[in-house]
């Protein structure tokens, strides 16, 4: 089995980025960019491809991008984007996800998994890879938003881009008491 390592992402990635998510990026042009454009429709298709891929190399130059990247055989292979509830204005406006999200809650909302180096547990890596860093970073609550399946479905990778109901299951998440979409994990007391 091929060793898989996960570090938190630095503003100098984006050659590491755009080389995992190639050229027409994740899903063709979301440069993971779905919950950071606050609004769906006419203002997310403007932003679809190029306006996304600036946007988001813009903010990793910045510093103001939290993810996991995890690296095999010396190549990136996958990528796990989260961080604090407000840097994701679109959750604010899904009424799927409505959920009154306590004070220092960060998210966990998109994975990312090359072709051909998924099912090999590179998620449950980057997400272990999130967790800890989120919380060294000051987050009391983790969220996720796992892809509703029924028992036995097995999803497409493009329908599993915010994680599945096993991998958060795994890591210790449970459906919040108000929105069972929404999946919480608070850090443990020392």
């Amino acid at each position: 089995m091929t060793e898989v390592s996960c570090r938190p992402v630095v503003p100098d990635d984006a050659a590491v980025i755009t080389q995992l998510f190639g050229a027409n990026s994740v899903c063709r042009g979301c440069w993971c960019m779905h919950w950071r454009v606050e609004k769906g429709g006419k203002t997310w298709n403007a932003s679809w491809g190029e306006p996304n891929r600036r946007a988001f190399l813009k903010l990793l130059k910045q510093g103001s991008v939290q993810g996991a990247l995890a690296f095999a055989e010396e190549k990136p292979v996958g990528w796990c984007n989260f961080g604090p509830r407000a840097d994701f204005p679109r959750l604010k406006r899904s009424r799927v996800l409505a959920y009154e999200a306590a004070p220092d809650t960060w998210s966990i909302n998109c994975f990312f998994i090359a072709a051909g180096w998924r099912k090999r547990g590179i998620a449950g890596a980057l997400l272990k890879s999130a967790m800890m860093t989120a919380f060294e970073c000051g987050a009391r609550v983790l969220e996720a938003y796992p892809t509703p399946q029924k028992p036995g479905q097995n999803l497409v990778a493009p329908f599993a881009w915010t994680g599945t109901r096993a991998l958060f299951e795994k890591a210790g998440f449970k459906p919040s008491a108000e929105n069972e979409r929404v999946w919480v994990k608070k850090k443990r007391a020392k």
